[in-house]
């Protein structure tokens, strides 16, 4: 078993690596999204795991220093192994990093809450730890269908929806202007839901980033041309044959009222017309939890699984490298560096 950094080419072609690896894409496993998170985590790596009849996978991770405690290791949703057997192996390679922890977030299928507790107990050092990414549970449309077999796979609600606003005005655009429209529907929208804010200037940066790498856009919509100003928006980001609904956002008025299936929609139709085969709505309450009215995210449920079923994996674990510095850094290091750290990312992670 090796664990290395990664060559030359190797880092030119790292998309087509992540692309290639046995849990496919994910744009948190990309540099642009380490360059997103470098006011958090001070520098990154682009490591690749070789493990004998398995091929190789690699792996982005993100490194956060904090003295005395020394390196936490992050791999955003990641690595990119989707077998127990294959995160033992990438487990067993990290104990050398001299980092005092890995968190780790490989997309390894889940079935109930059960696959994560066998997973920790098959591989010494591995424990639960609280899901820092919402994508562990999500719901993904496979975008190879026509788009009338698509339509009818969705639920009724999604279907009347869509339908009722037929005469809503679409735009997709890139302009700043537009970013400027959409984060004045995504915060209000975010705080409404109760879910923390980061300061502006992380969300526009990365939708710029995005934007400029010919890989994001804006999708806003107005119920009639008699309003004029969006109602409801996506950012949406199309890598190759994936598409993801990264963040949206609405108004609550009548007129806008099941506007934004209309959204998913057009962004489903876009991303299918520009090659994706796969749509990611990013984000929903684990399956075996759907019902649960207390899970942060339930109020998205019957919004996304109109347009299919949750799909689950284990969600984030962490490794530990040194019991010792962890559980100090447990106590009290992370609130410490929380509160310091605070004005510039109240999420910390």
């Amino acid at each position: 078993m090796t664990l290395r950094h990664a060559t030359a080419q190797e880092t030119a072609d790292w998309d087509e690596l992540v692309r290639a690896s046995p849990g496919g894409m994910d744009l948190m496993q990309l540099p642009p999204y380490a360059t997103i998170k470098a006011g958090a985590w001070a520098r990154h790596h682009l490591m690749v795991h070789e493990h004998p009849g398995r091929p190789a996978v690699p792996a982005l991770y993100l490194v956060k220093k904090v003295p005395p405690f020394g390196e936490l290791w992050y791999a955003p949703m990641g690595p990119r192994v989707t077998e127990p057997e294959h995160v033992r192996a990438v487990c067993e390679d990290l104990r050398t990093v001299g980092a005092f922890a890995v968190i780790l977030e490989p997309p390894v299928p889940a079935d109930g809450p059960r696959a994560r507790s066998e997973l920790v107990a098959d591989v010494p050092g591995l424990e639960e730890f609280l899901d820092l990414q919402q994508g562990h549970h999500t719901v993904l449309l496979d975008l190879r269908p026509t788009e009338d077999e698509l339509l009818a796979s969705f639920r009724q609600r999604a279907r009347r929806s869509i339908r009722k606003s037929a005469d809503a005005v679409i735009e997709h655009r890139t302009d700043d202007a537009a970013i400027e429209a959409f984060w004045q529907l995504y915060a209000p929208t975010v705080e409404r839901a109760g879910f923390p804010l980061r300061p502006k200037d992380y969300y526009v940066t990365a939708w710029r980033l995005y934007r400029d790498l010919g890989q994001g856009h804006v999708v806003l919509a107005r119920s009639s041309a008699d309003v004029a100003e969006p109602e409801a928006a996506a950012f949406i980001w199309k890598h190759g044959h994936l598409g993801y609904y990264r963040d949206g956002g609405s108004v609550r008025t009548p007129s806008a009222n099941g506007l934004q299936y209309r959204v998913q929609w057009e962004s489903i139709r876009w991303c299918k017309e520009h090659g994706a085969t796969t749509y990611d709505l990013y984000g929903a309450p684990p399956s075996w939890q759907a019902d649960d009215p207390d899970h942060q995210l339930h109020g998205l449920v019957q919004f996304k699984t109109a347009f299919g079923p949750i799909t689950d994996t284990v969600g984030t674990t962490r490794l530990v490298l040194d019991r010792r510095r962890t559980a100090a850094w447990d106590r009290f290091g992370r609130r410490v560096y929380a509160r310091l750290t605070r004005a510039r990312n109240p999420l910390f992670y």
